[in-house]
């Protein structure tokens, strides 16, 4: 696989990444899937459950809408790297030849 390869398939990834972190909360069931609004300490216990899965949900979707940006900055770092590399194989190929 080349770099250039490497590097599509690393935006391809960031890209469900990008879509992941935008959609793992938006399925995050009612507040009634817990209990929340139960009177009394069940109530209570639902409240503080809906919290922690809103919380956990919410950090999650912050590290992969993170890693998506890590990835896409590898992609570009790699096609970077692809273009000096074609660059220096141009200016070799010339200086063999006996061109300036």
């Amino acid at each position: 696989m080349d770099l250039r390869t490497l590097a599509s398939r690393l935006d391809d990834a960031s890209a469900t990444l990008t879509a992941l972190s935008r959609s793992v909360t938006a399925s995050d069931p009612a507040q009634g899937a817990f209990g929340a609004d139960a009177p009394g300490r069940p109530g209570e216990i639902g409240r503080a459950l809906l919290r922690q899965w809103t919380t956990a949900t919410g950090d999650r979707a912050r590290e992969a809408y993170a890693a998506a940006g890590h990835l896409a900055a590898t992609a570009d770092a790699l096609r970077r790297a692809a273009d000096q590399y074609a660059d220096t194989d141009v200016a070799v190929s010339r200086r063999l030849a006996g061109e300036p």
